[in-house]
């Protein structure tokens, strides 16, 4: 059933200033200002290796890049190479790589490494390595022969290369800080009350800032080794220290990344704090009349000047879209999205209705959901996304197939299943009912719905599902094959579809079980918050008016109108167009796929008789050329 604009209802209750969570991190080990004024941070991951990772936050803190593989356990340093490459340690991979900003590794060595903490690219083309477990600092060239060597050291860290040849170095163990010339005899050192202290930077005016680490303080201390300058505040174990070129110090921190003035004041972390705020609403479902809780988490400088795109969550399985506010919609709003989720009728909050299993009555919710966030002042109407995961890809392509309000960009989709064969619980799902129930599962598979997308689409999948009874990831082949044009070889509408990342898959393809995408890595699933971040971003500013990009007749959605829509059975539908330079044809498929009319056109304003068309909805397409344009209709 479709609803007018006119019958959803909804209140504002609270609106409440909360703490952002940003892309988390578990431990800084390094930061560095880059020439943009963007921060490269190092997170070794803390407990689990698998975390570990490099991220690239704009001065607001909203990522720009990552590395989030797994090859690179408790990472420890990244360095911003002048070519756009990063050279990364990894210290429980006893190993350095540097990787391209595709994530693809340019370089590395390994072969002799124990525990490398730092690494620095020379003017000269060397590396210069902190190998702490090997009590050294070298210097290796790019054919990786060790050129130059410190090794009277014990437990060192944060070696890095003076002006004037000389090396400077953390001796950790011995709780000292030592200049070494090229010849390995030491030239300076500190050793005043330090308590292993992790890194050293020579500053212009000849002082040396240090890192005390276990005193939690960072000091400078002139050329004599006088104080000149501490700082202490809220540190905890301070890793790495460096001044900044305005006379600012940056501090990783382990949990956070501090910039502190020279009077002590913080001017900027990571991650940021009161940056967002949530508002809760009542949106009344016009199929059920429940009502339905809502959470929109939105940055505070969102506001009608400054409107950002809008993420509507659709939540797996039968759970309430509340099980996000332990983080994933303020990770979201910090990064620059109004972020909307809700629970449905019979979940969470909203008791008074009666759980549908994501059919039509929790569709027709979700899409007064999406359109009470598209009336918000703060969001940008035209940038509207859906995230999905699990189970509710069922909820989130059924909304989109049958609603044509509001326009939604993109869908973001995370393993959800293709069919009744894997949501029923005869088969192992959590739908207690069974597959032959056809009039059931007609409105509750996502492979039935998502032929009829006319919006971006991407699937984000694991090389092991969540669940065991998804072998080879068929479903998800299904999926993306069902949604990708038929220009493309696919059975679908969609604009525009992808697996993955660029760098995984290319755009626009279909795949079977011998040929399939490339899925992301089973053991890089703890980093999943990073990718989603990063594909959020990528979807909500690309441009997918065109159909096929390239294309060289293309229909723009913009410029093709049915009216009127609603419609009723035996009437007549006008239609209009861009213009048209060649005959085409236009289809029109049930909510099945089922083609049940096609026509000529020939002329870029014409007129449908629908007396063929009984009440439901429907998808019209239209080929021209190498392009294509959709719409959906709905007959009453």
């Amino acid at each position: 059933m479709r609803f007018r604009v006119t019958s959803v209802l909804f209140a504002a209750l609270l609106c409440a200033a909360a703490a952002s969570a940003a892309v988390p991190i578990e431990a800084a080990l390094c930061a560095e200002r880059l020439p943009d004024g963007n921060t490269l941070i190092t997170d070794a991951g803390g407990s689990l290796d698998s975390r570990a990772k490099v991220i690239e936050v704009d001065s607001l803190g909203r990522l720009v890049w990552a590395y989030v593989r797994s090859d690179i356990p408790w990472a420890h340093s990244a360095r911003r190479l002048p070519d756009g490459n990063t050279l990364i340690t990894a210290s429980n991979g006893n190993r350095v790589i540097e990787v391209n900003p595709d994530g693809n590794v340019a370089w590395e060595l390994a072969a002799g490494l124990s525990y490398p903490n730092e690494a620095y690219r020379l003017a000269n083309g060397n590396t210069l390595i902190t190998d702490r477990n090997n009590n050294r600092v070298v210097e290796v060239n790019p054919a990786k022969d060790v050129v130059w060597s410190c090794s009277n050291l014990h437990g060192p860290h944060g070696g890095n290369r003076l002006a004037n040849g000389n090396t400077l170095v953390c001796d950790s163990d011995s709780n000292r800080v030592v200049e070494v010339a090229p010849d390995g005899s030491v030239v300076w050192q500190y050793t005043d009350n330090l308590l292993w202290p992790r890194s050293a930077d020579r500053l212009a005016n000849g002082n040396t800032l240090v890192s005390d680490s276990r005193h939690n303080r960072v000091i400078e201390v002139d050329p004599s080794g006088t104080t000149v300058w501490s700082y202490s505040s809220g540190l905890n174990q301070p890793l790495e220290t460096v001044r900044l070129p305005g006379g600012n110090t940056l501090i990783s921190n382990n949990s956070d990344v501090l910039e502190v003035t020279s009077a002590g004041a913080v001017a900027w972390q990571y991650p940021p704090i009161n940056a967002v705020t949530v508002e809760t609403l009542w949106v009344v479902n016009p199929a059920s009349g429940c009502s339905l809780y809502v959470h929109i988490h939105r940055p505070v400088s969102a506001g009608p000047t400054s409107r950002v795109p809008g993420i509507i969550i659709v939540p797996d399985l039968s759970y309430a879209g509340t099980s996000f506010d332990n983080g994933t919609a303020d990770v979201l709003a910090s990064e620059g999205f109004a972020v909307l989720h809700f629970d449905a009728d019979g979940r969470g909050l909203s008791r008074n209705g009666t759980e549908n299993y994501d059919g039509f009555v929790q569709q027709d919710g979700l899409s007064a959901c999406a359109l009470a966030l598209a009336t918000k002042p703060y969001v940008d109407p035209e940038n509207l996304g859906v995230y999905s995961e699990g189970y509710g890809v069922v909820m989130a392509t059924g909304m989109l197939a049958r609603h044509e309000t509001p326009h939604i960009k993109f869908l973001l989709d995370f393993e959800g299943p293709a069919d009744r064969y894997q949501a029923s619980s005869s088969n192992g799902g959590h739908v207690p009912v069974p597959p032959d129930s056809e009039s059931f599962w007609q409105e509750r598979e996502a492979g039935r719905f998502i032929k009829h997308l006319t919006c971006a689409y991407l699937r984000v999948q694991t090389d092991q599902d969540h669940t065991g009874r998804m072998p080879n990831n068929e479903h998800a082949i299904a999926l993306i094959d069902s949604a990708t044009s038929t220009i493309h070889g696919g059975a679908g509408t969609s604009t525009w579809t992808r697996v993955n990342d660029s760098v995984m898959n290319p755009e626009n393809r279909t795949y079977t079980i011998t040929d399939p995408p490339n899925w992301i890595p089973e053991d890089e699933e703890d980093l999943l918050t990073c990718r989603m971040v990063l594909y959020l971003h990528e979807l909500a500013n690309r441009d997918f008016t065109s159909a096929v990009p390239g294309s060289s007749a293309i229909v723009q959605r913009s410029s093709f109108s049915v009216s009127p829509n609603p419609c009723r059975a035996s009437g007549v539908l006008h239609l209009t167009t861009g213009p048209l330079d060649h005959l085409t044809t236009l289809r029109v498929f049930d909510a099945s796929g089922r083609l049940v009319l096609s026509q000529p056109v020939r002329s870029s304003s014409f007129i449908l008789h629908t007396s063929s068309l009984r009440a439901g909805v429907y998808l019209i397409r239209m080929d021209v050329g190498a392009g294509a344009a959709a719409a959906k209709l709905v007959v009453r």
